[in-house]
């Protein structure tokens, strides 16, 4: 717009002022000089807001997914976001280009949509450093950045050895060597699994019995008891990172048992516990008591008949009550469903199925894909892992199997 005298007045902005209304008159030497005369507060270089990213993520939410949001002056940017597990060193990095239409996220807002994961590899529990940088796409001005920390946070997962949230298989194969399988899905299609394998050790041929138990010493992690050939039955405490640490000796006479399971609260008392049928037929339960010194408390008799069974698995809870259930096959390759009571007994047996003499091994899986119901996982004589889903409902307790991603395994042992 042209005044009189021959200035005029524009519209524009300065990296230093920002935008506003600016008059241009001739200077001295005859060049135009822009003085602002009205600002309307918006700036020309890019501003990054205080970050008002949360303190604790929690995975166990939104399918195990999370939005970390950023809020700019504007979004023609490039931006790049770095999460680093402290305790690990696991480091996450990603360029992306927010969308300009706000219609998710608000106008302003740089949004990373992390879906808790470094690629393959579910993101682990703990203290996590983040760093953000936006760039100007127009180059006008500096880039910005900022960083912070924040924690992830999972309720404690009672098959999980890593402290990544997600469930971990234990197979031995025939040379002793003892491997992990850590089992993950994608957060968008929860019929998908797949399972990373790693190696906890050798010599484990010294034990006839393994068995993942969960958590027996009072942490979040997971733990497990393997039983000598001389019927002496061992702790093995998890360290959180995917192994153990030395073992403890519980006690002997073990030998009397030809099938342990554990890894589910079937007293009520929040407390892991473990469950054993003698030679005869005979179901022992084995209270959990929280220390690592004296992981179970005084056998009790369940009941008898229990000879029909070559494989039980204790599951947590299948049906939606807090107690942990059991499943039981028996040698037709019928699996029988047992509910907890809460009280250490079980109401009377339900029938789930026949054709599961196709598995060489079936497990308690915990919560395999964060929907909150526990699974079962089985092994077939190739080494295949097979995954049913859980239901939520006692009359159906598993959905049709499906088989995880991975590799095969020639193994003699699953847990």
């Amino acid at each position: 717009m042209r005044e009189p005298g021959g200035t005029l007045l524009v519209q524009g902005g300065t990296l230093a002022r920002g935008e506003g209304l600016f008059r241009i008159r001739a200077g001295a030497d005859g060049r135009p000089v822009a003085t602002m005369i009205a600002t309307n507060e918006v700036p020309v270089k890019l501003v990054l807001a205080p970050p008002a990213l949360p303190s604790a993520v929690d995975l166990d939410k939104n399918g195990g997914t999370a939005n970390l949001d950023w809020t700019l002056s504007r979004l023609n940017v490039e931006a790049k976001v770095t999460l680093r597990h402290r305790r690990t060193g696991k480091t996450l990095t990603t360029t992306f280009s927010p969308p300009h239409d706000g219609r998710l996220t608000g106008p302003h807002t740089a949004r990373f949509h992390w879906d808790g994961s470094y690629g393959s590899e579910r993101a682990f529990n703990g203290a996590y450093d983040w760093q953000f940088t936006a760039t100007p796409l127009d180059g006008l001005g500096p880039a910005v950045s900022s960083s912070g920390s924040f924690t992830v946070t999972r309720k404690a997962n009672p098959r999980d050895l890593g402290d990544n949230g997600s469930p971990d298989l234990l197979v031995r194969d025939r040379t002793g060597t003892l491997t992990r399988l850590d089992t993950y899905h994608i957060p968008a299609d929860r019929r998908i699994f797949g399972q990373l394998d790693s190696t906890v050790g050798g010599g484990w041929q010294a034990y006839d019995r393994i068995e993942t138990t969960g958590d027996l010493g009072g942490t979040p992690v997971g733990d497990l008891v393997a039983r000598d050939r001389a019927g002496v039955l061992w702790l093995y405490q998890g360290n959180g990172r995917g192994n153990f640490l030395g073992r403890v000796g519980i006690g002997g006479g073990w030998q009397t048992y030809d099938k342990l399971t554990g890894g589910s609260d079937v007293t009520g008392d929040g407390r892991n516990d473990l469950l054993a049928t003698d030679r005869s037929g005979v179901l022992w339960l084995y209270p959990g008591t929280g220390s690592a010194t004296r992981p179970f408390a005084t056998r009790k008799r369940i009941g008898g008949g229990w000879q029909a069974y070559d494989r039980i698995a204790a599951t947590g809870n299948l049906a939606g009550a807090t107690a942990g259930d059991l499943v039981a096959r028996d040698r037709t390759g019928v699996l029988w469903l047992y509910l907890g009571k809460g009280d250490g007994t079980f109401a009377p047996r339900t029938k789930i199925g026949g054709g599961w003499n196709a598995y060489t091994d079936i497990t308690g899986a915990a919560d395999m894909n964060s929907d909150g119901r526990n699974d079962l996982t089985a092994m077939d004589s190739r080494g295949e892992t097979f995954v049913h889903q859980g239901t939520g409902s006692w009359k159906a307790p598993f959905q049709r199997a499906h088989q995880a991603g991975g590799s095969q395994y020639e193994h003699d042992l699953m847990s």
